[in-house]
């Protein structure tokens, strides 16, 4: 008799428990799916921030050349165009940069800036200007591949972004497993009719 009621008390819990362990289940691959949304969503962010700097670092870049190989034609007595508006371009395109840029690009960039500034507007000073401007040339080329050699952080976002990909898949694969013993159990009362359910 104790057998039999002991029969009925498991018979009773062991759904429950499945239904626990499944909704425990749930709940993990929600908050693994949510920790990839956001992981997600903060890489699209920065990439999209990498190609807006990159773009303005490029527009600057673009106007430095214009403004050298200007600076070049004059010591070498070519024609040249009206310096002083490419030198406010050359300010224009280093307050966009540096809007957005870090702390990183900020101040070798104003000191390319200012070095372009000096050499084109007191011709009498820089006599050889390249040997003024190279310097602070190389100096700001370095801090640009520092501010965006992001790809180690972007690598790492990735590898987080795997993982909890991976966690996902796997609390859904447990779900799975914990709902094949019910089914088996369906299946085992539907091949044997004689089979009786225990009462409540």
């Amino acid at each position: 008799m104790s057998t039999d009621i002991g029969i009925v008390v498991l018979s009773g819990a062991l759904p429950l428990l499945g239904v626990l362990i499944g909704s425990g289940s749930t709940i993990l691959v929600q908050r693994s799916s949510a920790r990839e949304s956001r992981l997600q969503a903060e890489a699209e962010r920065r990439q999209a921030q990498r190609a807006e700097i990159k773009n303005a670092i490029e527009s600057y870049l673009k106007i430095a050349q214009h403004l050298q190989s200007q600076l070049w034609s004059r010591e070498h007595g070519g024609e040249v165009l009206d310096i002083p508006p490419i030198v406010e371009q050359i300010w224009l395109a280093h307050a966009h940069v540096d809007i957005i840029c870090t702390e990183i690009l900020r101040t070798p960039l104003t000191e390319h800036a200012l070095a372009l500034h000096e050499v084109a507007r007191h011709e009498e000073q820089y006599p050889d200007y390249w040997a003024h401007v190279l310097p602070r040339k190389l100096a700001l080329h370095d801090a640009i591949r520092k501010e965006l050699g992001w790809q180690d952080d972007e690598a790492s976002i990735e590898r987080r972004l795997s993982v909890l990909r991976d966690q996902a898949l796997s609390g859904r694969n447990h779900i799975s497993m914990e709902t094949q013993p019910r089914r088996q159990e369906q299946s085992l009362e539907q091949s044997h009719p004689d089979f009786e359910q225990p009462g409540p």
